[in-house]
Order: C-alpha cells, then structure tokens, then sequence
C-alpha cells in the first residue's frame, strides 16, 4: 500500500513538474519572440498580458517606459489606449440603453438638437458601428497639418470642423470607420447622463471593476508610471508628438494598464456591467445593404481568425500602439500595449497568441501566375508612394479618395518605418461582377505584410489595405 502511494506521489509530483517545465518553456518562448520583436520595430517598452478564462496566466513589462529617466516598463505602466477607449464608450452608451435612458433608434439631434439637420436622419446605432457616413475629423486632409493636433479643442471647434461638409454616404448604406461618430457618443453619454464622460465611466465601470489605473487622459495630472510615447523616424527614436486629449476624447483618449484591461476582460465574462445579450449585439457583425457585413459590432472588431472567433480592438495616436485580442473559443485574451507609434501592437499580440495557440498560425498563401504585370507595377508604384507619404488621388474613386488619401498621408510616419520595399509578389486573385480583389505579399526591409486592393469596373482603387503577415 505504501509502495502504491509513493507511486502515485511521484507521478503526481511528475505531472507538476511538467506542467512547470512547459510553462517556463512557453514563458521562455514568448520573452525571446517579444525581445526580437522589439529590436526589428524599434520599440521602446511594452507591456504585454495573456488572460485565460478571467484569469491572468501572465502579465510583465519589457523595456523602458521613459528614455530620458530610463524607468523600466511593467505591468502597471500606464498607457495611452488611444483607440481601444471605443469599447468603453459603446458599454457606456448600452448601459444607458439597457435602463431605457436611450434608443438605439432614436435619432441623434434628439439628444443632440444644436446638431447640423443634414444629420438629422441619423442614429444613436449607425454611430456604434459606423454606418453614420458623418465625415470623420481625423480624416480631413489638414487635419494633422501645422501642429494642429497641439491645439485644446473643444466640442463646437470639432464640430465645425465637419458639419459643412457633406455626408460621406446615406446612413445606414455604408461602412466607414469614424472618429466623429464616437466623439458624438462622449456627447451624448454627457447629455443623457447628466455627467462628465469621464466621471460617467470611472463611476459605472472602472470603480466597479477596480481599475484605478484607468480614466480619461490628462496631460497636466501627475499620473504614477505614466509612460511616454515614442515615434522611429528612419535612423533615430524621438518623442512622439503632443496631442491634446480633448481631441480624441470619447473616440480615443483613455489611459490604462494591462492589469487594469485584465479586469476588464474578466468583467467580460460576467454581467457585472453588461447582460450577456447586450455583449452578443455589440459582438455582432454590421448587416449592409448589397455588400458583406462590415466586420465590426459596436466599438469592437469582430472577424475570424484561422477559424477562431476574434472579437478586439485597435488604437494608434502618436507614441503609442495598442490592441486587445479575445479569442472567443480559446478563452484567451492578449493585451498589448506599446510606446512607439509605429510598432503595430497587432502584429505583437497575434505572434504572442499563436505560441499559446498554435492553430492560430496562418499558413502563408504561396505566390500566384500574374496575368496581368502592368496593373501589378501600377499598385506597386501606389504602395511605394504611401511609404514615401505621397498618393496618386486620380487611381482612386473619387467618393473613396476623399476618405482614404487623406487616411493614407496621416500615416506616412509609420509606414516609413517598414523600409523601402524590396519584393511585391501576387498571392490571390478574385474577379466578381467586374470587381477586382488582388492581394500581394509586399516585402519591405522591416516587414513581410499582405497588401489588399479592391478595384471597381473602372480599375478605380476602391479599398486598400496592408496587414502584417
């Protein structure tokens, strides 16, 4: 009997110790890939969280989160989020729904009457998934120009800036991401609350949850281990650029750490701030008229990955890159957080994922028989352009070149930190309806990416995109 029991110790004893062997090992794995990673994009700090089930399975910094004091970065820097603020304001928007205080439905100049009424048609709904067609104020041409973004702005400077222009399409009709939609959503959380947008969700949601890191951006507070952010221009790391918090406000001035984002996630699972029905709408993709959904529910993205569903978020304001990752079936959440504008927290958090789920690898499409070498050469030339901050605006459709040039030229600095382009190879091709889908492998000297253009009937560029492969 005793010798049954040591037996049964030891093996128990073995399956412990494997369990550590492997997660040092998966540990090991993913220090030396973040390592390598922030050496090839020239990133300062980061702070990196994995979260199973609720549950923190890691979280630690890299780095330094200040080169001038040399502070090193961890879990509890705090980080612009830029972007990633879209889901809290959405939450905050359909907790106000949930106690009948707003309707999806209701027209935004009810709340909102000194609104233009060239807006009067649209809704609270077409602003969380961004079917408004309202022209976006990032995306006006000089926008970003002249220090602009230095500038303290407030509601009726950022509303004037767009209210005369026209409409990008009918609401509802189309999909085109927008910053003034969520700006109008810090408006009308003000306006139907009664309170402060930030004071609205440090009360309903980051008090709640014991996020004490987490709240609206302040340049002027003392905010302990604020980080700084940082931009790689060509041969040299400088500080990224000042940009007010009163200009991307409810579209994307929040600041936080990954523990606090943890929190957050874990709040996910429950209905401490949401009923799970209401999670499953704003998880959910957008329905549009003649065209594939639009993959995004109501400030979060919502898409499939290697077959796994992804629900996350994106954000990039000058000195910082950030991305949250839940990976639905998987359980498995990666916060990213990065000081350098250009280091693509994605591209970060996806390599992280694919180590604790390796069905998440994609497998590279190899190169195509291009029939058509002078089309080729022409969105070759397109591309090297955006990495110059140069755009040909006549290869465009001219509804899409009003959007999408002015999108391209406001990141120029981070394309540039890819490097010249070596290799533009063809990997697919999809022809419908006199449309065109090419997709491109695109080697630069810093980054391997897919490159996707969408051309109507005309061989009018009508999307574009560039994804890290």
């Amino acid at each position: 009997m005793l010798q049954k029991r040591i037996g049964f110790l030891f093996a128990v004893g073995a399956v412990l110790l494997c369990g550590q062997v492997s997660f040092a090992q998966t540990a090991l794995k993913v220090d030396t890939f973040v390592a390598d990673y922030m050496k090839k994009n020239h990133v300062p700090g980061l702070s990196l969280a994995v979260v199973k089930e609720g549950k923190i399975v890691m979280a630690k910094g890299y780095g330094i989160a200040n080169l001038e004091a040399m502070h090193r970065a961890s879990a509890e820097s705090v980080y612009q989020l830029a972007s990633v603020t879209k889901q809290f304001t959405a939450t905050g928007i359909m907790m106000l729904w949930q106690e009948g205080k707003i309707g999806l439905e209701d027209k935004i100049t009810k709340h909102l009457s000194y609104l233009p009424s060239i807006w009067g048609e649209v809704t609270v709904h077409q602003l969380l998934n961004h079917t408004s067609g309202i022209p976006s104020y990032t995306d006006l041409p000089d926008f970003f120009e002249n220090g602009n973004q230095r500038r303290e702005l407030t509601p009726t400077a950022i509303l004037k800036m767009v209210s005369t222009k026209p409409v990008d399409f009918a609401p509802g009709t189309d999909w085109h991401y927008n910053n003034t939609g969520f700006y109008l959503l810090g408006l009308l959380i003000e306006k139907v609350s009664g309170q402060k947008y930030g004071d609205f969700l440090k009360e309903r949601i980051f008090t709640p949850l014991g996020m004490t890191q987490t709240r609206l951006n302040d340049m002027r507070a003392v905010i302990p281990n604020r980080v700084t952010g940082y931009a790689w221009e060509g041969k040299q790391i400088r500080n990224g650029e000042y940009v007010s918090p009163t200009q991307p406000f409810s579209a994307g001035a929040l600041v936080s750490t990954v523990l606090d984002m943890a929190k957050w996630d874990a709040a996910l699972y429950t209905e401490q701030i949401l009923k799970q029905s209401t999670l499953k709408m704003m998880w959910t993709t957008t329905p549009l008229p003649k065209k594939e959904p639009a993959a995004y529910g109501f400030g979060w993205m919502v898409s499939k990955r290697s077959g796994h569903t992804l629900i996350s978020h994106g954000g990039g304001i000058d000195g910082f890159s950030t991305y949250i990752a839940r990976l639905v079936d998987d359980k498995t959440t990666i916060i990213a957080l990065l000081n350098q504008e250009a280091g693509n927290a994605e591209r970060l958090a996806f390599g992280v994922a694919e180590i604790y789920v390796p069905s998440l690898k994609e497998v590279p499409k190899n190169e195509i028989a291009d029939s058509d070498m002078k089309l080729t050469g022409t969105l070759k030339e397109v591309l090297t352009e955006a990495v110059q901050g140069r755009v040909n605006s006549d290869l465009f459709e001219a509804e899409v070149a009003k959007t999408l040039v002015p999108r391209i030229q406001s990141g120029k600095e981070q394309l540039a930190g890819f490097g010249a382009l070596q290799k533009f190879q063809l990997i697919e091709r999809v022809e419908k309806e006199g449309m065109r889908r090419l997709q491109y492998r695109a080697r630069f000297q810093n980054l391997t990416a897919k490159v996707t253009f969408v051309l109507n009937k005309e061989s009018k560029i009508i999307g574009m995109n560039l994804s890290p492969e």
